[in-house]
């Protein structure tokens, strides 16, 4: 585990390097001299630290909103799930609101790479490949490594949904169904996860309905926690459909594949082809895993197949053109599905080659998406 956590904050400083440096230009990219303040500038990080300032209390929001230049309502607000933002909570006690941000980045790589260890070596009995494949997930697909660089909550959800999905396969579902509702309290899709461990219950014992209902118990804890936080929205906003008229779009649509669509408003651009090569790519690495599933088998065996193959298709749905970033909590399964493959040496050589680029695209990605900011006084 120490080799993953190592490699995760080694890959993340070199990453921050050119803003803590201040670098004009590198590598046919013009980072202008710009600092650090870029990190925390990036989108959804100053959403979260808002909302980790003011604990989603509207009067706050709105003064805050208002001071700092940012357009957003208080009920936008409602679409970032509270378990990072009190992350960064921890931290506002000790230091200023955009270094709080940083410091709870550097513990999600810390929670991720030990949630990557802990799911690699609980499913694949070869402990080196285990630890390669913990290694790159860490690197792989290419927005992992600038999501995790920047005040994104992927990270944290990843650890809490791989390590319930690793509880789960051991056997210990109370462990797991905590862990999922942690998930889902960090982001909207962790009620997959839900539906992975029903679809998992129904089909290890299909004829049995008892046996189903037990096996779901322990899990009901997810949707409870995803109810109790809207009712919490409506305590806090003072209504109870406030999540619902917050105008927060989940972004799923019917029919399927609207991504490609002309008259979306997350959809920009006519090239697409990456969305294309998404879905081809992480449905190849899915294969693996749910092309030998069977009626009966252990509920155990089934529960990480089945949440992929849910996550997956509802990928199909997903109405922006950012299917990149929300395919990433799949990724690790996905890096499960290709292990034999990753496993040769050279292809081991040909990925970490591919890592020069992994860093040029986040950088040009991270010096784009920044988020306007008039005043960050009220931050500080």
């Amino acid at each position: 585990m120490g080799i993953v956590v190592a490699v995760a904050l080694a890959s993340l400083a070199l990453f921050w390097l050119p803003f803590f440096t201040k670098t004009d230009t590198f590598w046919g990219i013009t980072f202008g001299g710009q600092g650090l303040q870029v990190i925390s500038q990036n989108f959804d990080g100053v959403n979260f630290l808002i909302v980790a300032k003011t604990l989603y209390d509207p009067a706050s929001l709105s003064t805050l909103t208002h001071a700092m230049g940012v357009a957003n309502t208080p009920l936008y607000f409602t679409a970032h799930y509270p378990l990072f933002p009190l992350l960064i909570r921890l931290f506002l006690t000790i230091s200023r609101g955009p270094y709080a941000l940083l410091y709870a980045i550097i513990v999600s790589n810390i929670l991720l790479s030990v949630g990557l260890v802990m799911f690699f070596h609980t499913v694949v009995p070869n402990k080196r490949l285990a630890l390669w494949l913990s290694l790159f997930a860490l690197l792989l697909p290419a927005r992992m490594l600038s999501d995790r660089a920047v005040g994104a909550n992927e990270p944290l959800f990843l650890f809490f949904s791989l390590t319930s999905l690793a509880a789960a396969y051991k056997g210990k579902h109370f462990l797991a169904g905590g862990l999922g509702a942690l998930a889902v309290l960090t982001r909207s899709p962790g009620i997959l996860l839900f539906g992975g461990y029903v679809l998992a219950a129904i089909a290890a014992s299909p004829r049995d309905i008892r046996t189903i209902v037990k096996r779901i118990v322990p899990y009901l804890t997810i949707p409870v926690a995803l109810l109790a936080l809207v009712a919490f929205y409506g305590w806090r906003y003072g209504s109870p459909l406030a999540y619902l008229n917050s105008g927060v779009s989940l972004n799923l649509e019917l029919p399927p594949f609207r991504a490609f669509g002309t008259n979306e408003s997350w959809v920009s651009g006519m090239w697409r082809d990456d969305i294309w090569y998404v879905y081809l790519l992480f449905g190849m690495g899915m294969l693996p895993l749910v092309s030998k599933l069977k009626l009966g088998e252990r509920f155990e065996s089934l529960v990480i197949p089945l949440y992929g193959a849910i996550y997956y298709v509802s990928l199909f749905f997903v109405a922006h053109r950012d299917i990149a970033r929300y395919s990433l909590p799949l990724a690790p399964l996905v890096i499960l599905g290709f292990s034999p493959w990753i496993a040769r040496r050279e292809v081991r050589w040909l990925l970490l080659l591919l890592l020069i680029p992994v860093y040029l695209l986040g950088w040009q990605f991270v010096l784009q998406n920044i988020q306007p900011i008039a005043d960050w006084t009220p931050l500080l």
